[in-house]
């Protein structure tokens, strides 16, 4: 059995491109006070900040695209272990960009990811200009990859 570690990499790398707050950020923060008790020995209560700016309803990113970018890592995950899967059963490798790299699962593994992080990278920018053009971006691309997947397991029946 072919075991492949690289998934949970993949869903951490999807934690830090898209800046999902971490625990300790994700905690409330005081407001500002010179004194923790207030004048009549009360102890202040913990107040959540306000950001300075507050976000607008068309800065949000739409719902669909988190799942999406998730559903894109793990394509991407199960691409580099079908493509290897193949290989390692004698198929040949059609994509001429990774044909130089079909040798090494790191080097494969870098180009899947720097792909990966470019897609989303883009997508993001495009999602500021044009909500639905990014969800339908995504969706084309997740289709395609899904494609490449399961051509790369039939190919070896």
């Amino acid at each position: 059995m072919v075991r492949f570690a690289g998934l949970s990499c993949g869903a951490a790398a999807l934690v830090v491109l898209l800046g999902v707050p971490t625990s300790s950020q994700a905690q409330e923060l005081l407001a500002p006070s010179g004194d923790s008790v207030e004048a009549n020995g009360q102890p202040l209560t913990p107040v959540p900040a306000v950001a300075a700016t507050p976000v607008r309803l068309a800065d949000r990113r739409p719902v669909a695209l988190l799942p999406l970018y998730a559903s894109f890592v793990m394509l991407q995950a199960l691409d580099l272990h079908s493509t290897r899967y193949a290989l390692d059963r004698g198929a040949v490798e059609g994509n001429p960009v990774v044909k130089g790299l079909t040798g090494t699962t790191v080097g494969m593994a870098a180009v899947k990811a720097a792909g990966t992080a470019g897609v989303i990278f883009f997508n993001e920018k495009l999602r500021t200009k044009n909500k639905a053009a990014a969800v339908g971006l995504m969706i084309a691309t997740n289709s395609m990859m899904a494609w490449v997947v399961q051509h790369n397991y039939r190919s070896v029946r």
